[in-house]
């Protein structure tokens, strides 16, 4: 996953060997949604809701009981297939029309786009725990490479490489322990993308994970 993953799988063996709380290893399942609005014929406007899956794992080094460290590495990929007319990049980071070099003298035909995202975060959390459940508060950057496909009839494929980026991001969680060394781990992420300037808009993300502490 090209420099940045390296840089935090560097950084995630030095902090086993001067950390002194533990370990926990959890490979983990998300599903992410972002708003956007697209424009529509007639000068009307459409929002869109788009979601993707990502998968990865995370690796936390833990410190004075309640403070963690959290590294995580993960790759999503959305496949969509839209009119040139309603492309738009759903972070508004890049000018689609531009950079993918679309054909705008058919604002009907159908053109398809896919993005790989490759996702690496740094994170500090607090996990305090009662009885057998875990609360998690969290706060840290994240790094995002995309890799953008175009594929158009009667043209060649276009693909284009942006980032990595690095923007904050916020969330919190729930947890079970289910044994001493194992826990179940829920989580509801924010990426905010715009900032700064702005907190919002942001990227909603909801994942799963299983831990095994060693």
């Amino acid at each position: 996953m090209n420099k940045f993953a390296g840089a935090l799988i560097i950084a995630l063996g030095f902090m086993n060997l001067t950390a002194y709380g533990g370990v926990d290893i959890a490979p983990y399942y998300s599903i992410k949604s972002t708003k956007s609005v697209t424009p529509g014929k007639k000068s009307t406007e459409t929002e869109k809701i788009r979601q993707r899956e990502e998968f990865g794992i995370k690796a936390s080094v833990k410190f004075w009981r309640l403070m963690a460290f959290q590294f995580s590495l993960g790759q999503s990929n959305l496949t969509t297939t839209e009119k040139v007319s309603e492309v738009v990049d759903e972070y508004d980071e890049i000018d689609f029309a531009t950079e993918l070099d679309l054909d705008t003298s058919n604002p009907d035909k159908d053109i398809r786009i896919k993005e790989t995202q490759n996702v690496g975060k740094l994170s500090f959390t607090l996990d305090p725990s009662f009885s057998i459940f875990i609360l998690r508060f969290k706060l840290g950057i994240t790094a995002r490479q995309r890799i953008i496909e175009k594929s158009e009839t009667g043209l060649e494929d276009v693909t284009i490489t942006e980032g990595p980026t690095y923007k904050p991001h916020s969330g919190f969680g729930f947890g079970v322990k289910l044994t001493r060394k194992m826990y179940w781990m829920a989580e509801y992420e924010f990426y905010h993308y715009k900032y700064p300037p702005d907190i919002e808009p942001f990227e909603r993300e909801l994942s799963v994970s299983f831990g095994v502490s060693i």
